[in-house]
């Protein structure tokens, strides 16, 4: 398990899930007690059977360790920033890096018939290319999936934990915290914009929670 200091453990389910679909590559880790295996594959959250799906390479050796064992990890990983000691209005202050991660435990199981990996697949492709719709009932199409599916497995991994570590300054005072925010969305990138996002999050559930305690 990750690291995860008190003050960085995030208590929001839904936010955990937000990150996991914004950010859906994910890095596998399994072992059957040798080193372990390591694997990066794009992943469909699926919610409503509370589970995450995709699929290996058959040329990957990661699926066969499922064969054996069928708990493996899921990491992944939200926006992420260096935060200089120049943007506090105080000091000192620590240089440091503000980042979210994820890391999901599951017990994966191997789908093995066609059928059901290409039903897969094309769910995936409809998922991540909203605009693939006019060319996924055609014949080309059609027969490329068909001999895709030859090469891949897909899989299907039951959620049994969930695990957010969200270091987003939590431990420096509110006007601290804000003029990061500010900082970072003037820096202009999406990557530093989503950062700012979630630390606005998280510095508003934390005025909630002091204001019921």
């Amino acid at each position: 398990m990750i690291y995860r200091p008190q003050h960085f453990r995030s208590k929001s389910c839904e936010r955990s899930i937000q990150v996991i679909e914004q950010n859906p590559l994910a890095t596998v880790i399994t072992s059957s007690g040798e080193d372990p295996e390591i694997a990066m594959i794009p992943i469909l959250m699926n919610q409503e059977q509370y589970q995450l799906e995709g699929h290996f390479a058959l040329q990957n050796d990661i699926w066969r360790k499922f064969q054996q064992i069928n708990t493996a990890t899921f990491l992944f990983r939200g926006p992420q920033a260096y935060i200089s000691p120049t943007w506090y209005d105080t000091s000192p202050h620590l240089p440091t890096w503000n980042y979210a991660v994820v890391e999901v435990k599951a017990k994966v199981a191997l789908v093995e018939d066609q059928e059901s990996t290409i039903k897969l697949l094309n769910k995936f492709t409809k998922h991540f290319d909203r605009n693939f719709s006019q060319f996924s009932e055609s014949v080309p199409y059609l027969e490329l999936i068909n001999n895709a599916s030859l090469g891949v497995i897909c899989f299907q991994a039951k959620i049994v934990s969930i695990n957010a570590k969200f270091k987003l300054s939590q431990n420096k005072q509110r006007s601290e915290v804000e003029r990061l925010i500010d900082t970072l969305r003037k820096r202009g990138t999406n990557r530093c914009h989503l950062l700012a996002d979630l630390m606005e999050h998280e510095l508003n559930d934390k005025q909630k929670i002091s204001e019921t305690d």
